[in-house]
């Protein structure tokens, strides 16, 4: 028997509890058009509960016991109390508390609302055992004793309006972490950025692919064109959402009172409040509530899509002036738009990211992501949450200095910025923790997207580029995966082939689009020559050229075609010197096939149209104008 599981309690196929979900016209009541309720307003206790919304939920989660807090209360002190059916509130007493609770919930009080930082009504602090104590440590320094007490109490009705009978453990739930939790480094004790813990973690997934997965890939040899295509489609098949890695994830929330290694931004929580504008309020909290009311994925984007311009960050800083700190205004907004996307998912049991284009779909006429970029980049945000700070560091490493010109930082208010340890040293830690940010937040976004058409516009997030660099050196096998998984997928995402721009040519693999080598030139580390992934890192590589020799031949004897021919050359016979750097020696096999590639690339019709190349310059292999040395056919 499969263990009690949290999910079980957003079903209403498993439970049938009384739910509840405040109207829109109650909400509107208790709100009349101000984002600061009186505090002198009492809710109606008598406002009927209706049920939560059925809408079946797919692809659902099913949290390991590991990840929840214990069933006997008070035996985790970090785990606070979960619904008890035995002492369960009156249908009067659950809304009057729901009512009071959500009051305060929005109350602006000291460095702004709480749903200026968290979900629209704390469904993940119910979800997620934090204890009354925490809760009102936390809140008590934004709102008075009466609030915070409010607050706890709306976390508890949620907490009995969703049966939430067992709840995930705040110091051991990641959201979003494939497989629920990432492998362990040995040696315990170790912060997750420290380069020992890294290579320990990187080795684990190593054997992970190696033992239980058993891809060919990893494992053996790639001499034919049998097992080019088994690899390729053991590749393919990987469900990146439920593969386990090394790479731990953010926890929602860290909190310094409970050590030093939780002074960190590696956290959900933005620590800048959002606040909607004066002018915009009772718009905001109008598509907020019809959210509440009905939590589809079309009523996400309903208030998501308004959060440039009906909120701004709030002013309050403790004393410092919002207009100084620019950026981390802007980095705080990110990560309140990716919180708002995985309150979202976390409230439906699902792995399922929402819906991007339910507001464009028509009843059964497929719509293509390609065709409305713009929109599905606006509601994919995390990670431009973790690029941003690629372009913007916390800190960075001398010789060069943080300045507004060239070399600008993301500088955090000091009321933020004392949350942050300073371990080994100020600046160390706020670049340690800027590079495991963009690790966490670049890889998140890849699990869902591997072949990354529609992360973003930059050409270099297509090609996987700041992905690659914050992954080199510190997880050598984890990159491996990545360069091989992502030139599957991109080979195999045909509906792109006619994509505008620089994606333009995906969808095949004898196309520029299935490579990138710019890291695997200027920046490729492999690990230490006597560590047990060397080899295995070495096969990983030789194979994946092996591979992709083997089919981008067959692709062209079959289709006799091409794009970008010069490019897809040059990286052919790339990958042909890069096979004998690995295995020491030549391959007949693989000379042969690639002098069928450049007979048959000869012939082969040219795919690429002027046009689009220059339109998109500088869009082959990267880096440019570095390939003067596999300009030359391979003669034998």
């Amino acid at each position: 028997m499969r263990p009690a599981l949290l999910t079980d309690a957003l079903h209403p196929s498993l439970h049938l509890p009384t739910r509840a979900v405040l109207t829109l016209g109650a909400l509107l009541t208790l709100l009349a058009c101000d984002s600061k309720p009186p505090a002198t307003q009492e809710p109606d206790p008598g406002e009927p509960i209706p049920e939560v919304p059925t809408t079946p939920v797919p692809e659902a989660v099913e949290y390991p016991e590991t990840l929840l807090c214990p069933q006997a209360a008070g035996s985790e002190p970090r785990c606070g109390a979960a619904f008890d059916s035995a002492s369960a509130m009156t249908t009067e007493e659950l809304q009057a508390r729901y009512n009071a609770g959500l009051q305060a919930w929005r109350y602006e009080g000291t460095r702004g609302s709480c749903a200026s930082c968290h979900s629209p009504d704390a469904i993940e602090l119910a979800r997620v055992g934090y204890t009354d104590a925490d809760l009102l440590r936390r809140a008590g320094s934004h709102v008075d004793q009466p609030r915070a007490n409010a607050i706890v109490g709306l976390i508890h009705a949620q907490r009995q309006r969703y049966d939430m009978k067992r709840l995930l453990h705040p110091a051991r739930f990641r959201p979003l972490q494939p497989a629920y939790e990432p492998f362990a480094a040995r040696t315990p004790g170790l912060p997750v950025h420290d380069s020992a813990a890294q290579s320990e973690r990187d080795e684990a997934f190593m054997d992970h692919l190696l033992n239980d997965r058993k891809l060919l890939w990893a494992t053996g040899r790639i001499d034919s064109l049998e097992k080019a295509h088994q690899a390729y489609d053991e590749l393919l098949a990987i469900d990146l959402r439920h593969l386990r890695l090394g790479l731990p994830f953010d926890h929602l929330a860290e909190d310094g009172f409970h050590g030093e290694a939780h002074r960190s931004v590696f956290e959900w929580f933005p620590d800048m409040a959002t606040m909607p504008r004066a002018s915009a309020s009772a718009e905001w909290y109008r598509l907020v509530d019809a959210y509440l009311a009905d939590p589809s994925d079309r009523n996400l984007w309903g208030y998501y899509d308004a959060i440039g311009a009906m909120t701004e960050c709030n002013p309050d800083l403790g004393g410092d002036n919002l207009a100084d700190y620019p950026r981390a205004c802007e980095w705080m907004r990110l990560k309140y738009r990716s919180l708002q996307v995985f309150q979202h998912m976390l409230r439906q049991g699902t792995h399922r990211y929402p819906d991007y284009l339910v507001d464009e779909r028509s009843g059964s006429a497929p719509v293509a992501i390609r065709d409305h970029l713009e929109k599905v980049i606006a509601r994919n945000p995390i990670w431009e949450t973790g690029d941003y700070l690629r372009i913007h560091p916390l800190a960075r490493r001398l010789p060069v200095t943080c300045d507004e010109g060239a070399h600008p930082c993301t500088v955090l208010p000091p009321v933020v910025d004392q949350t942050v340890h300073s371990e080994p040293s100020y600046n160390e830690a706020r670049i340690k923790q800027s590079e495991v940010f963009q690790q966490t937040w670049f890889v998140m976004s890849f699990l869902r997207d591997p072949a990354l058409l529609y992360e973003g516009d930059s050409f270099a997030t297509f090609i996987g580029d700041y992905l690659e660099s914050v992954l080199l050196p510190y997880y050598d096998i984890h990159h491996a995966f990545i360069v091989a998984k992502m030139s599957v997928e991109k080979s195999a995402a045909s509906g792109w082939m006619d994509a505008p721009g620089f994606r333009a040519g995906t969808g095949k693999l004898a196309s520029v689009r299935t490579f990138s080598f710019k890291q695997l030139r200027d920046n490729f580390s492999p690990p230490p020559s006597g560590s047990r992934r060397r080899p295995v890192h070495e096969r990983m590589f030789a194979n994946f050229a092996r591979m992709s020799i083997y089919l981008v031949e067959e692709d062209l004897r079959k289709t006799g075609e091409i794009f970008d021919r010069d490019e897809v050359l040059y990286a052919v016979r790339f990958m042909r010197t890069w096979i004998q750097q690995l295995e020491g020696a030549e391959d007949p096999q693989i000379n042969a096939l690639v002098l069928s590639i450049e007979s048959l690339a000869k012939s082969a019709r040219e795919l690429r149209t002027e046009s689009n190349r220059t339109e998109n310059p500088g869009t082959g292999l990267q880096p440019n104008g570095r390939w003067a040395e596999f300009a030359t056919p391979y003669g034998g």
